[in-house]
């Protein structure tokens, strides 16, 4: 079990009560990994969220040629893995360590043995992952527009 003074560092866990944080801690493991580590491959089977304690993390996508192209790096505070921790599907990037690693970790089957028994945490905890993902979505929407405006200019869209 985590520390759960730990947990209540972490901006992802701020919106839970001491109590909920307590509960949190009970399904959380902590892992670390070195510069350069491999945390997960593309197209791998896993059903965890990363909880970034330290360090720093790329998301990456394999070119034909088997070139890793960095997608996005993430730092402390920062989650991965959230996709599949959702669907159970497996990752759709390869997240790489870019700087010495602490995580928090909670297992998609550990986070289920807690619904019954605290679904406001999960409501809590979920809503984190949404707005997560909406954060990603607007910044690919964003970056997909500039893409756009650039290849095409503007006066194609007026």
């Amino acid at each position: 079990m985590i520390d759960p003074e730990l947990l209540r560092e972490q901006q992802f866990f701020a919106d839970l009560t001491d109590d909920e944080v307590k509960v949190v801690a009970g399904v959380t493991q902590k892992a670390s990994y070195n510069l350069g580590d491999t945390i997960f491959k593309e197209s791998e089977d896993g059903q965890c969220i990363y909880i970034i304690q330290s360090g720093e993390v790329k998301a990456c996508k394999t070119a034909p040629d088997g070139e890793l192209f960095t997608l996005t790096i993430m730092r402390e505070g920062e989650i991965f893995g959230e996709m599949s921790f959702l669907d159970g599907r497996p990752h759709t990037s390869t997240i790489v360590a870019i700087a010495d690693l602490k995580v928090y970790v909670i297992n998609r089957k550990d986070f289920e043995s807690i619904i019954e028994g605290h679904p406001w945490i999960v409501y809590k905890l979920m809503k984190n992952i949404v707005f997560t993902i909406h954060a990603i979505v607007r910044g690919m929407n964003s970056r997909y527009m500039e893409m756009i405006n650039y290849m095409w200019g503007r006066k194609r869209f007026n």
